[in-house]
């Protein structure tokens, strides 16, 4: 008897051999593209956490939106809340697009984005509602967060009562 591998077994061995690393490489890339995906969830939700927080905080605290400065019903949209510092002076707060950021300018200070440098706001309105007691904005938010060639986009929405007005 002659030990070794023939031909045979030889291509055999192989196939099985290819066939297993095809199927490594197609289950490393589906795991890169689901680890893609989650990272995108996580900035999306994660930036329009943090914006519409800081929208909802600065809403509740604020005596009164300024109609006249800002922009309602319309994309993009401006919020100007009339409000006060920890000193107890009047002052005001304001959320606006500056391209696809949403940022928030809180009296004279610098403007400070709200959101990740790869989410993108494509959609921002703001709606005032008044009633007879109280008064509130209702916010409407599309993000879309990218990385490389993809994207994810959410709707986000939320409403405040401002405090100075019930």
């Amino acid at each position: 008897m002659k030990s070794g591998y023939t031909l045979l077994e030889a291509i055999i061995y192989i196939a099985i051999l290819a066939g297993l690393s095809v199927l490594f490489i197609n289950l490393l890339f589906t795991m890169v593209r689901a680890y893609t995906q989650f990272q995108l969830e996580r900035n999306l939700t994660s930036s329009a956490a943090l914006g519409l927080e800081r929208l909802v905080r600065e809403t509740r605290q604020a005596t009164s939106a300024n109609s006249l400065a800002s922009t309602f019903n319309t994309n993009p949209g401006k919020l100007v809340l009339n409000t006060v510092d920890s000193g107890g002076l009047p002052t005001t707060v304001e959320f606006f697009l500056t391209g696809s950021t949403l940022m928030v300018k809180a009296g004279s200070g610098q403007a400070a984005s709200t959101t990740a440098k790869n989410v993108n706001v494509d959609n921002l309105i703001f709606r005032q509602i008044s009633t007879v007691n109280s008064s509130a904005i209702k916010i409407e938010m599309t993000l879309t967060a990218h990385r490389g060639a993809t994207a994810r986009t959410g709707k986000f929405y939320s409403t405040a009562v401002l405090r100075g007005s019930y």
